[in-house]
């Protein structure tokens, strides 16, 4: 990535610079790798140029400038060593650039614009810039947030769907499921720090739960282990004492009836 400071001078003015391309000659997109920004994050951009003009265009710069920069200071690319040609009336994705939000970014929208360098019908060299476009910044908390509570919502489905049999677990379950509540609660308010302490307290009963479930069913197994293995030596004794009473009722002299 290269921050375009080598084409502030094309932007401020330099009689060299004829402005031959007129805005609504083009147009440009701009695609962004995450729905919203966050404070400190690092999206990747694609910006989609069109061509509107009848005259083949050269780019050898494009960048974007946003509100937090200086007014001549860009972040794009250098094109100049590989140009990009776009006929007349074509279009054409630039290569992706990563901004980069600052941390103390302001929430809410911020303005930012495309800047184009370039020549024109290989004769006229030109700089266009696009209309002001909004780009809307959020907490960075909010992006921390966003990526628990998707999280914590399918362990609390799983969970009610294990059907714990532990009271114990399903104590803890039943609080995993209150501090999920709580964690909505606090989105609403827009308060992440709570939010996503919510989110972790919940995540923390959830696993509490399921050691709960994994030790009761292990207990669980081993006293129906020890009643099948208590029943079997009943089985074993009582056979045995059947077995020798029979020998010993067969071993008994038959009884003889004296006269009388």
């Amino acid at each position: 990535m290269t921050y375009l400071s080598i084409i502030c001078a094309l932007f401020s003015g330099v009689s060299s610079v004829v402005f031959a391309l007129n805005q609504d000659e083009a147009r440009v997109s701009v695609a962004w790798s995450t729905k919203t920004p966050y404070q400190g994050s690092n999206p990747i951009v694609t910006v989609f140029f069109i061509n509107d003009s009848p005259e083949t265009l050269t780019i050898d710069y494009f960048g974007l400038n946003f509100d937090w920069m200086g007014s001549n200071s860009f972040v794009g690319l250098v094109l100049s060593d590989d140009p990009v040609f776009i006929p007349a009336y074509g279009n054409q994705y630039f290569p992706p650039v990563t901004v980069q939000i600052p941390e103390d970014a302001s929430l809410g929208p911020h303005s930012y614009f495309v800047g184009i360098d370039g020549v024109q019908n290989e004769s006229t060299d030109f700089s266009w810039s696009s209309p002001i476009i909004t780009l809307v910044v959020e907490s960075s908390g909010q992006d921390v947030y966003n990526g628990l509570v998707n999280q914590v919502a399918i362990d609390i489905a799983e969970a009610v769907e294990a059907e714990y049999q532990s009271s114990d677990a399903q104590l803890f379950l039943e609080q995993a499921e209150n501090s999920y509540s709580q964690a909505l609660s606090y989105s609403n308010q827009e308060n992440w720090d709570n939010a996503i302490s919510a989110l972790q307290t919940a995540s923390n009963y959830l696993e509490q739960a399921d050691t709960e479930e994994q030790n009761y069913v292990d207990l669980k197994s081993e006293e129906d282990s020890l009643i099948i293995i208590v029943g079997v030596a009943i089985i074993i004794v009582v056979a045995v004492l059947i077995v020798i009473w029979v020998m010993n009722k067969r071993k008994q002299p038959p009884s003889i009836n004296q006269p009388t």
